[in-house]
């Protein structure tokens, strides 16, 4: 089971380690940005399109 702790897209805090924000790029017709959710470390990521192996 993957966790979102294994996923290039976690950013763990600094005063915190087992909780983070997930950041993503969009990419829209008129603009690029990053959208970043919370999550803890230790969430499954099994389910998540998102997901990418460190």
């Amino acid at each position: 089971m993957p966790t979102c702790k294994q996923c290039k897209k976690f950013f763990p805090l600094e005063d915190n380690p087992n909780k983070g924000d997930c950041v993503q790029r969009v990419i829209d017709p008129r603009q690029t940005y990053y959208k970043a959710k919370s999550v803890d470390a230790e969430s499954d990521a099994a389910k998540c399109s998102e997901f990418e192996k460190k």
